[in-house]
């Protein structure tokens, strides 16, 4: 048989390849069945049978274990390691062996937009294809593909058994590193049964079927393990590292399960199916095994999910069920629109101390970051600090709506009593806001004979409150994506402080017992486990707000920040810094923006975590719509639920989600 390297072998095939390929771009194809495009290709039987003579001949003299084991799983390497060398391997790629079927693999889809018209072909045309193709295969062809495929299970299953030993993943499993462990089971089976099949001639089949489920059990029980670190993470946390191990492993346990059951079926249907799965994920792997647009996409879902999906009870105090949790929830907004006055006044008597840029960031962060913490501490709230936990619980009912055949209806409820919660909470800050930072600012006249904002202050606080003439909408966006990462900061902090175990660390650290007493140890090592991570977030974003203004003024650019809280309590510095006399438009001007920053503020710090939830959840974007269509319905027809508590005929508690049912 002639060389796979032969050119001559080889072209009937490519040329195959690239008619399918311009068939798929042609216009006149746009809505022809891939069926008829693959008959009017193939038009004889001899066609198909030198098409089939040339691919055997391609697949007898390859060796397949670095195809079947290493595409599309994901990398070992670092963030930046994998970077790098991706962007290496652009301009100058690595040489491959060329009697791997990997290397004749990417010869023979060699465009990189390939895998758009693989996936595109339905999986029963594929098959049909397949089927018609390969009437007949010979014993020696069958053996080597029998040999390749036991090679590569051995390899995924040993790959499977180090990573499910893994110092970072044993220690989140109880008795993991046992003999009994599922990993090193299943490894140990797996060897079993290759070298059964490729040594003993008696090996029937009701044995190695027996064998076979035998793995499928120990895979499971892989599963299972993986599935209990995932479900438990709020008990011990989850690193970027862990989850980059467990998602790896998951990779290899489902390319197992395929290897094995293309190996043990005998059925030609089922065969050419998993053939068809795994044709179009290897030539998607190969197109993009070098794209830095999926590598930042993967590690960028790696971190979102490690920290989106960290289960944070925070998420509580921004979401009401009923009328006492709705009014609750108002009087904590008005604690903290009282805390966001005395913060605006503050900043108004720094403005005037004319500080150098650099110490007035500082000031103005530790200004901000003081007060958020603290109205942290008294248990008050500022509207549209979204949570990481609520966005991520949406998204998982939206991910996991197999599981619950009433997702949309629940789903819609979560939302519109989400809605609900930071519309009384927007009315809470900025009702109250307005009123202290007037008041504190008549009482200062009343000591020191002047206002905290003189007459050009108080113009210019009420000019950036204009929509029209000012950036107060960009800004107030800049502030909602703030807001937004402030919650990814909580998720981070409580994630961390759970997975470091720093709670244990702090309790049996010798020189804190000696220092507060254990008894007073443990009560502040368990007021920072609930309350670490939103304390970091609160922190993070008072920085944020503060030092925007002046990284903007040191590199030219109209940076600043608009929160609709401080923009009532900066309007009631500035009315009365004009001794409570302003004129009607300026007075709708003012209110108009304050509403309009709200809303933005609002609709970016909401959007985009649900985004960031959904990229980490895998959501399908029909869900998303159906859940918009659905909300959409909703508010044209009980519309006042988005806004006041209502009877909810729908839904009842126990289908809500634990961590969003009014206590």
């Amino acid at each position: 048989m002639s060389s796979v390297l032969d050119p001559n072998r080889i072209n009937y095939l490519g040329k195959f390849v690239e008619l399918i390929r311009s068939s798929f771009h042609a216009k006149t194809n746009k809505n022809k069945p891939f069926s008829e495009i693959l008959t009017s290709i193939l038009m004889d039987r001899r066609e198909k049978d030198l098409l089939a003579e040339q691919i055997y001949s391609i697949l007898i003299s390859a060796k397949f274990v670095s195809l079947l084991t290493e595409a599309e799983i994901g990398s070992t390497r670092g963030f930046f390691s994998d970077a790098s060398a991706r962007l290496g391997y652009k301009f100058l790629p690595p040489v491959h062996e060329e009697t791997e079927l990997r290397t004749q693999f990417d010869n023979l889809f060699n465009n990189k937009k390939d895998y758009f018209w693989v996936q595109a072909i339905p999986d029963e045309n594929w098959c049909s294809f397949f089927a018609d193709i390969f009437i007949e295969n010979s014993p020696t062809l069958k053996q080597h593909i029998e040999k390749e495929l036991l090679n590569s299970i051995l390899v995924l299953a040993q790959r499977a058994a180090n990573l499910g030993i893994e110092p970072e993943v044993i220690s989140k499993i109880p008795r993991v590193d046992d003999l009994d462990s599922p990993f090193l089971g299943l490894n140990r089976e797996v060897m079993l049964y290759v070298e059964k099949t490729l040594n003993q001639f008696d090996y029937k089949n009701e044995d190695r079927d027996n064998d076979y489920k035998h793995i499928l059990v120990m895979i499971n029980q892989c599963k299972s393990q993986v599935t209990y670190i995932y479900k438990h993470k709020d008990l011990f946390g989850i690193s970027l590292q862990l989850t980059a191990l467990i998602r790896q492993l998951e990779q290899y346990l489902k390319r197992l399960t395929q290897l094995l059951d293309l190996l043990q079926t005998n059925e030609k249907a089922r065969q050419w199916l998993i053939i068809t799965h795994l044709l179009k994920e290897f030539v998607y792997a190969e197109n993009t095994k070098y794209s830095l647009r999926k590598h930042f996409s993967i590690n960028l879902q790696l971190l979102t999910f490690k920290v989106i999906e960290n289960t944070s009870k925070t998420g509580e105090h921004y979401i009401s069920s009923d009328k006492a949790g709705y009014w609750k929830l108002f009087r904590r907004a008005l604690g903290g629109g009282v805390v966001v006055g005395l913060l605006c006044c503050n900043k108004t008597r720094l403005y005037f101390q004319h500080l150098p840029i650099f110490w007035e960031a500082f000031f103005y962060s530790m200004n901000y970051s003081i007060g958020f913490m603290l109205i942290h501490i008294l248990g008050f709230t500022i509207a549209t600090k979204q949570p990481a936990m609520t966005a991520s619980t949406i998204a998982a009912n939206l991910s996991n709506n197999g599981e619950n055949p009433n997702w949309l209806e629940t789903t819609t409820q979560l939302l519109i009593r989400l809605i609900r919660s930071q519309f009384i909470s927007l009315v809470g800050n900025a009702a109250i806001a307005f009123p202290v930072a007037y008041g504190l600012d008549r009482v200062y006249y009343y000591v020191y004979g002047y206002h905290i904002a003189d007459a050009a202050k108080a113009i210019k606080l009420i000019g950036e409150l204009n929509v029209w003439e000012s950036l107060a909408i960009p800004h107030a966006a800049l502030a909602g994506a703030y807001l937004m990462i402030s919650g990814l900061i909580s998720g981070y902090y409580e994630n961390k402080w759970i997975y470091d175990k720093y709670t244990l660390r702090i309790k049996s650290h010798p020189g804190l017992i000696r220092f507060f007493g254990q008894e007073k140890l443990n009560r502040i090592a368990l007021y920072l486990e609930h309350n670490f991570g939103a304390l970091a977030g609160n922190f993070a974003l008072g920085v944020f707000l503060g030092a925007t203004s002046a990284v903007g003024f040191t590199l030219g650019l109209p940076l600043d920040i608009r929160h609709i809280t401080f923009a009532s309590g900066n309007f009631g510095l500035a009315f009365a810094g004009l001794h409570s006399h302003i004129s009607t438009d300026l007075w709708i001007n003012s209110i108009i923006g304050i509403s309009c920053i709200g809303i933005m503020n609002v609709l970016v710090s909401f959007g985009l975590s649900i985004a960031f939830a959904l990229k980490s959840r895998n959501a399908k974007f029909s869900e998303v719509k159906s859940l918009l269509g659905n909300l959409s319905w909703q508010f044209f027809h009980h519309g006042s639920a988005f806004f006041f508590p209502i009877k909810e005929p729908a839904v009842g508690n126990d289908e809500l989600p634990e961590a969003f049912v009014n206590r």
